[in-house]
């Protein structure tokens, strides 16, 4: 929503007389007859397919649609026309005044040959003169209906070859068609609180679609009132002109990037149930008047044996005259006669509407197919998945606490490959899915880290894996004059296996040849980690070099060994290595996030597990609601 206010909050209603006063106003413009046009655009005859401006402008107030500030300053707008629907079924649309709007070019089109036909009923009774008069009121009736269909899909195919920006913008985008105001330094108050009302009222009445893009207000130029008011609209920093060439329609955003709509996925306006409305009253009627005829016919013949002489014959004779068949019945009457020449164009005409509609139908689910699944695929693509995996009760209690803390939702256990899993729901506004597995320590046995980590990341197909828990640090502050304390948080650079090795002697003395290998961490999730630390208030976040056997170390004599020999480790693990190798030829990235809980000379304790295992929970989900973890490819 735009920063600016709305005129009015909720919005104004205008009485009667007020909407009837600003008509005049703008009826007196020198501009009328471009911005009639545009405010009651034509119909699909001669006709105007919007009621007159007064009772337009008061219907609009009442649904919403008239942004009023007072008869001197207002704008008109309308909801886009392929979400019509949307619109007629919402409660702003409902009223009468919306329906009134929106079924006035039926109206226009549909009652004057409905009035026709009802008049040549109690026509045709009339003594000498009542069959004829009948017919005619009949025949001119079928003559306008197949006229009013013809020329206007003629001309609504005329108006799609051309192609305008304006029947974009109004079929498309929320529209300006009415846009007066007498003092031009406010138009771009008025046209920020068109936008804010049409943003309002498509969050309340129309659901989000694939083929919606960006909400854009296009406000159409000729529906501006003066030209002062023109120039002011033009010059406005919410409206932007949609093309060099002047196309007649002004962009108004609230700033951001513009997505355009996919015209193709827009479900089209069907007109085939007024026209098959119109063709059955139509028959119905004819059928009426050629019985009337052929049995007032055949009573003087006395025998009315092939004739359409009931209302169901005379209808049923009706509707095969549309194929050029005669159903077995012969007319013996020229009413009846004329009547079924009639029914060939009627019948064509409605064969080309209906074909003409199923093709659009058809194009149109095509595009929707296509949308929705695109969007589909962006979003599920989007989608991040993190296994997080741990070894001790206490890492898991404390992975599920942090998460359960982030999202309130409580830790789902699972089944998945045969494993146990977690599924701890979503974090962050990506909605990074979370779940969590545990193993047995180690990775040399079944039930350890690497068989375990092996069988579950084909069956959990996770984005990245994450190895929580905790570790020894090797930058001891006090021992060390590093720059770790116990609680510190370590994040794996790199991991060195320090299982593989060759032992000789050398000068009656032993020798170790470390032949484990040094990798690095999955980058994304590495650079996402170190981007994590902006704001981070928890504990220190050290990254560096893990090394990872199978030893449990508890040995000064060991660790001391360990740091001679790898001077760069900040760290010590035990599973490390096994989640690297699982990893190892799959899409998915790995890295190791451990609190230090002792130095690995033996000072171990529950409470120094328990505030390591916390501190790396902790960072864990700071670094997965941040954000900062990327889509991988």
């Amino acid at each position: 929503m735009s920063a600016f206010p709305a005129l009015h909050d909720p919005p104004f209603v205008p009485d009667l007389n007020a909407c009837r006063k600003a008509a005049r106003a703008v009826r007196a413009t020198p501009s009328w007859p471009q911005v009639k046009d545009a405010v009651r655009p034509p119909g699909v005859g001669i006709h105007r397919s919007r009621p007159p401006l007064g009772l337009l402008l008061y219907g609009a107030a009442r649904d919403g649609r008239l942004v009023w500030r007072s008869t001197d300053e207002f704008a008109l707008i309308e909801p886009p026309i392929a979400r019509g629907r949307e619109w007629a079924s919402s409660d702003a649309g409902r009223t009468w005044s919306g329906r009134l709007a929106r079924w006035w070019d039926h109206l226009m089109f549909g009652l004057p040959p409905f009035l026709l036909l009802i008049l040549s009923v109690p026509t045709s009774i009339v003594p000498q003169v009542g069959t004829l008069l009948a017919l005619l009121l009949v025949c001119v009736a079928l003559l306008y209906i197949a006229a009013q269909m013809t020329l206007g899909l003629v001309l609504r195919s005329l108006r799609r070859m051309r192609g305008t920006s304006e029947d974009s913008a109004r079929g498309l985008h929320w529209t300006v068609v009415l846009f007066h105001l007498s003092d031009p330094a406010k138009a771009d108050r008025l046209l920020r609180a068109a936008l804010d009302r049409s943003q309002l009222l498509t969050r309340d009445n129309i659901r989000p679609d694939v083929a919606q893009g960006t909400h854009a207000l296009m406000c159409l130029e000729h529906a501006i009132t003066t030209v002062e008011a023109r120039r002011a609209v033009s010059a406005a920093p919410s409206a932007t002109g949609s093309g060099p060439a002047g196309s007649g329609v002004h962009v108004v955003l609230d700033g951001g990037r513009f997505v355009p709509p996919d015209p193709g996925a827009h479900r089209p306006i069907s007109f085939v149930p007024v026209l098959l409305t119109g063709t059955a009253l139509v028959v119905g009627v004819g059928g009426l008047l050629t019985a009337n005829a052929e049995a007032a016919a055949c009573a003087a013949a006395r025998t009315c044996a092939d004739r359409p002489a009931t209302w169901i014959d005379a209808s049923t004779w009706l509707i095969y005259r549309m194929v050029l068949d005669d159903a077995g019945l012969t007319p013996a009457t020229a009413q009846a006669r004329i009547f079924g020449w009639l029914m060939l164009p009627l019948g064509l005409t409605v064969l080309f509407c209906i074909v003409v509609a199923g093709w659009r139908q058809a194009s149109t689910f095509k595009r929707r197919q296509e949308s929705t699944y695109a969007h589909w695929e962006t979003t599920i693509n989007r989608r991040i998945r993190v296994l997080v995996l741990t070894v001790l009760d206490i890492e898991r209690d404390a992975v599920t606490s942090a998460v359960t803390a982030a999202n309130g939702q409580q830790a789902e256990p699972d089944t998945l490959g045969g494993y146990p899993i977690f599924r701890l729901g979503r974090l962050g506004d990506h909605g990074t899915e979370v779940l969590l597995a545990q193993s047995a320590q180690g990775i040399v046995t079944p039930a350890a880290m690497m068989l375990t980590a092996e069988r579950l990341i084909p069956v959990v197909q996770p984005d990245y894996v994450i190895l929580a828990g905790i570790c020894f640090g090797l930058w001891s502050r006090r021992y060390d004059n590093g720059r770790q304390e116990l609680g510190d948080v370590v994040v794996s650079e790199y991991v060195q296996n320090v299982d593989h090795r060759k032992v000789t002697d050398e000068d009656g003395s032993e020798r170790i040849v470390w032949r484990g290998e040094r990798v690095q961490a999955s980058t994304p999730l590495l650079l996402a980690l170190m981007a994590a630390t902006h704001g981070w208030t928890g504990r220190p976040v050290h990254f560096g070099t893990v090394l990872s056997g199978s030893t449990l170390v508890s040995s000064a004599t060991l660790r001391a060994h360990l740091r001679r020999e790898f001077e760069e480790a900040s760290a010590g693990e035990m599973e490390l290595t096994g989640v690297y190798v699982a990893t190892a030829g799959r899409r998915c990235g790995w890295i190791m996030v451990k609190g230090i809980s002792d130095w690995g000379t033996g000072e171990l304790t529950d409470d120094t597990r328990r505030s390591a295992s916390e501190a790396a929970a902790a960072f864990i989900v700071q670094a997965l609601t941040v954000g900062t973890l990327p889509v991988p490819p």
